[in-house]
């Protein structure tokens, strides 16, 4: 058996391998034929391998079947280079349309430097011999060609395509380069700490004190803050975390007494925090002050409008009132008065206590008295956006979509920006809105500081509320179902930490009762309540929402049995896998996806429309002829949206949903499926109650519960520093 080393360019692909490893079929430049088989440690993923591409191989011949064999022990994807890249460019797989004349004039016009003006897709240069048109596609070409190779380099070190793309996306050519200078570099894309270190030891020969890996555990550690909500970390905190990323306590004050200061993270007065969390809280904060101030004042005065006198504000108020037919409270009218006259202010208020009112007053006023001629109304989903639209009467949209259609030039004086349902907005979402939002734009913030932390990173609206620097006015007073057991009224003592009285469970009713079970019993009750409330798994008019994603009375085992009981015999939907063709769709949590499905999103695509957490249903299955092209049809609150098959892979079923992902909307009756947990806490209990519009049944262990009321909420154990930025 010898050993050869050729060149060939792929002319088929004969197999390839669920994890990875290919067989394919190639010819050399002397018309010389071979399969050559390479194991998924040659090529970890296949999918960067197709015809026409140009590879080394190096290997043992053999013969099989009546075809010379190449197992391969190295391969590599070569580049086109010096006169070869004249026959690169003429086959079809690669640049269909350019001629071989074409090709060579290019070459004979720039020599061995044509391939640097692809690569640098300088087009205005390649265009003095080829159409525009070709130069472009030749350019597309290259760079899906030399993307397959820096992937391949990746996925050889164990880091999959979806991740590698994201990493070339950031470091481009020099993505190679710049992981060998640095490896703990892949931190940033999310990869993990053990894969990375043992990668770093193994492969480019890191030492464990060197600076390069303290440096990153100091990041990871504060990453994985991050992870929790925290955008910083006390040092005794970041110690702790250290101590299970180094495993040598000697390391750890080296860690944290480099000499050179990281450019990852700030270090503060007892708190270390990752530059971007840094840069973000510090902009929050900085922008909130300058709004606090009063620029609207100054605004007014320069555009010569009308000032907000008392008596004019308080005749357009009453003019609401009476075309409402209603009389607003004290703290309403103390809401309008204060978000009419501030550049900055907060509406702050729980279920129940008219902030949808109190909005409708203030757009009247602003429009009729002050001349406003734009109002924005966004809030962090779909579902939120559709709500705020109906309570108040006018378009809401998404924060996603405020920054994708709403051109900064058409903000400022004389409009106002209002952002509802505060409590879910997270750091980052708070920085990219405010980015877009000039100065001299009124903004009006308005949420429930009571409802569970944001999903993302940091705290805004918990920060917010009460601070002294920002006018705001709190809402107390219910305005509807305020007797015993009522939502309101049970939902108003979670707030205060107090243990509510409820209503006895019997059947579809109003307000909020209780079924006491216990853990093993929590699934069996949940269906049979479901059922008495009329629950079919057609809609979610009654939703079951749950503390947990696994065990009994979670999400994914109320999810897999209720698919099983509604769907059975429903159309089921299919999608494209890049080698085995059409396949079953699979939730997630590998259920299968049947028409009829009620589902929740989980990605954030602002291209698609629907974004992480919207609720839909799976309304049509469609055929799938690649991974690109739509496999079936959702309706996500009203608005169908075709899904690819990579789309419909981030779907979760939704007959059961967990609490977190419920925030913003709203649902006609409620089940909540509630297990003793240390994820249990007043902010969960209290946001799961108030999704609910007539009733709300819990089912659990009732001591457990009160247990958690009374205890301090989430949003108090999460470390932020934007309340020392804004005091400063």
């Amino acid at each position: 058996m010898s050993e050869v080393s050729i060149e060939l360019r792929i002319t088929s692909i004969r197999s390839v391998g669920k994890f990875g490893g290919v067989i394919f079929a190639g010819i050399t430049a002397s018309k010389e034929y071979y399969v050559t088989v390479c194991s998924n440690k040659i090529i970890p993923d296949a999918t960067i391998v197709s015809e026409g591409q140009e590879w080394s191989v190096t290997g043992a011949l053999e013969q099989w079947k009546g075809a010379t064999q190449i197992k391969a022990s190295a391969a590599e994807l070569l580049y086109p280079s010096g006169h070869n890249i004249i026959d690169w460019i003429v086959r079809p797989e690669h640049c269909a349309g350019i001629r071989r004349t074409e090709a060579r004039a290019l070459y004979e016009e720039f020599g061995p430097a044509l391939i640097n003006h692809i690569s640098f897709r300088n087009v205005d240069a390649l265009t003095k011999r080829i159409r525009k048109e070709s130069a472009r596609a030749l350019c597309d070409a290259f760079e899906k060609y030399r993307t397959a190779s820096i992937l391949l380099w990746l996925s050889r070190l164990a880091i999959d395509r979806r991740m590698g793309k994201k990493i070339i996306g950031f470091f481009g050519d020099l993505t190679q380069r710049r992981i060998e200078e640095n490896p703990y570099r892949l931190i940033s894309f999310a990869e993990e700490w053990q894969k990375v270190d043992l990668l770093a030891k193994t492969r480019f020969t890191v030492q464990a004190d060197d600076p390069r890996r303290l440096d990153a555990a100091v990041e990871e550690a504060l990453y994985r803050g991050m992870r929790d909500g925290h955008t910083c970390l006390p040092i005794a905190n970041v110690k702790a975390r250290l101590r299970g990323l180094l495993e040598d306590g000697g390391l750890i004050a080296k860690a944290l007494a480099l000499v050179a200061p990281s450019t990852q993270y700030h270090r503060l007065d007892g708190i270390l925090q990752s530059s971007g969390a840094y840069v973000m809280e510090r902009y929050v904060a900085d922008r909130l002050v300058a709004a606090s101030a009063g620029e609207l004042e100054g605004v007014q005065r320069q555009q010569g409008l009308k000032r907000y006198e008392s008596s004019t504000v308080d005749e357009a108020i009453a003019a609401f009132e009476a075309s409402q037919s209603l009389v607003l409270t004290a703290e309403q009218r103390s809401a309008v008065i204060t978000a009419v006259r501030s550049h900055l202010s907060l509406i702050a208020g729980g279920v129940g206590t008219g902030k949808a009112t109190v909005l409708k007053a203030i757009y009247s006023v602003l429009e009729n008295v002050c001349a406003y001629k734009l109002i924005h109304q966004m809030t962090l989903t779909d579902r939120a956006a559709q709500r705020m639209s109906q309570a108040t009467g006018k378009p809401s949209m998404t924060i996603a979509a405020f920054l994708n259609e709403v051109d900064a030039g058409t903000l400022g004086p004389n409009t106002a920006v209002v952002i509802g349902e505060m409590s879910m907005v997270d750091l980052i979402w708070m920085y990219r809105a405010l980015r877009r939002i000039p100065s001299g734009t009124k903004l009006i913030l308005v949420g429930d500081p009571s409802q569970l932390p944001p999903m993302g990173l940091g705290l805004v609206l918990h920060v917010l509320a009460g601070h002294p620097m920002i006018r705001q006015t709190e809402l107390k007073v219910a305005k509807r179902q305020s007797a015993v057991g009522g939502i309101p009224f049970v939902a108003a003592a979670i707030r205060e930490h107090r243990v509510p009285q409820h209503a006895e469970y019997d059947g579809i009713g109003t307000g909020v009762s209780f079924v006491q079970c216990s853990e093993s019993k929590i699934s069996e009750d949940v269906r049979r309540v479901y059922g008495e409330l009329g629950g079919d798994g057609s809609n979610n008019s009654v939703q079951i929402l749950s503390i947990t994603q696994s065990g009994n009375g979670g999400t994914e085992d109320i999810n897999r049995s209720f698919h099983e009981e509604f769907r059975r015999g429903a159309p089921m939907c299919f999608t494209h896998h890049p080698f085995f063709g059409r396949v079953g769709a699979h939730s997630m949590d590998r259920v299968p996806l049947r028409v009829g499905d009620p589902v929740v999103y989980t990605a954030d695509d602002d291209d698609l429309g629907p974004h992480n957490g919207s609720l839909g249903t799976i309304v049509e299955a469609l055929d799938s002829t690649s991974r690109e092209h739509p496999c079936c049809a959702g309706d996500f609150d009203g608005i169908r949206y075709e899904l690819s098959s990579s789309q419909a892979e981030t779907l979760r079923h939704a007959y059961a949903i967990p609490i977190q992902k419920s925030q913003g909307g709203r649902f006609q009756r409620v089940i909540v499926s509630l297990r003793k947990s240390t994820l249990l806490d007043q902010a969960l209990i209290y946001t799961a109650i108030t999704r609910g519009v007539d009733q709300v049944v819990l089912v659990g262990d009732w001591d457990s519960v009160c247990a958690a009321i009374k205890a301090p909420a989430t949003a108090a154990r999460r470390h932020v520093n934007l309340p020392s930025f804004l005091a400063t």
